[in-house]
């Protein structure tokens, strides 16, 4: 826990806040590669290729679809808008 009360005393976490270890790793890790590549604002991009160094790997339940289809509006939908 050297490395929370460190972020703490720093200001990155706030000091009444509880965080979990992944939460934790994540930040430290965030921490990491914004120091060394000079990035304060890191692209999506680049969060992601931190996350899948951490071992993330995106899982989908065998029933749901990949990703969900936008519907367009129906008439229902525009005439009842403001």
């Amino acid at each position: 826990m050297v490395a929370l009360n460190r972020m703490r005393s720093q200001g990155f976490i706030h000091p009444g806040l509880d965080i979990a270890a992944e939460e934790l790793e994540f930040a430290l890790a965030m921490h990491a590669f914004q120091k060394r590549y000079r990035r304060r604002y890191p692209a999506y991009s680049e969060i992601l290729y931190v996350l899948k160094n951490l071992g993330y790997e995106k899982g989908i339940a065998p029933d749901e679809p990949p990703y969900r289809i936008p519907q367009p509006f129906g008439p229902e939908e525009i005439e009842s808008c403001p």
